[in-house]
């Protein structure tokens, strides 16, 4: 097992434009081939449960995403006619808007960009796909944006199956 860094730029990572109005992914992450990407939802830092995840989203105008944006994160799986959630939908991004990507990592703020997780821990498989997702007024732009999982909350392990 390793601590693995996943975030936009991660070459498992696919970004993409969100479609205004409806619940559509901004981020695509498949594991490589022979791995499986476990997300924790308890980390040693800070004190309440969930994964953080270091972000700053914009749109075009380098505007922060509206702050009632919705982000969930849901799994694809061969088996599934839609995508699960994985975690509970965070119905604002006011914490992430409100704090740098260097703030956020701070051990005062990391409780309030943590998403809690359904269970204790996520498994994302070689043949499955991990989407951030969200519902937004605005489209984001990747060329100004950011997004990170926290490294000690994303553990890769090798896979067969």
């Amino acid at each position: 097992m390793a601590q693995k860094s996943v975030s936009h730029l991660a070459d498992e990572a696919v970004q993409a434009t969100n479609a205004v109005g409806i619940l559509t992914p901004i981020l695509e992450i498949e594991p490589e081939d022979g791995t499986l990407l476990r997300l924790l939802n308890r980390v040693s830092n800070g004190d309440a449960p969930g994964l953080p995840i270091y972000a700053d989203l914009r749109d075009s105008n380098d505007a922060p995403l509206p702050t009632d944006t919705t982000l969930i994160l849901r799994a694809v799986r061969p088996t599934d006619d839609d995508p699960t959630a994985v975690s509970v939908a965070e119905k604002h991004i006011a914490p992430w808007n409100d704090l740098t990507t260097a703030e956020q990592r701070d051990e005062d703020n990391i409780d309030s960009v943590k998403i809690e997780l359904v269970g204790d821990r996520v498994n994302i498989r070689d043949k499955d796909v991990l989407r951030v997702d969200i519902e937004s007024s605005a489209e984001i732009d990747w060329s100004n944006s950011e997004f990170y999982f926290a490294r000690e909350g994303v553990e890769e392990h090798p896979f067969e199956g």
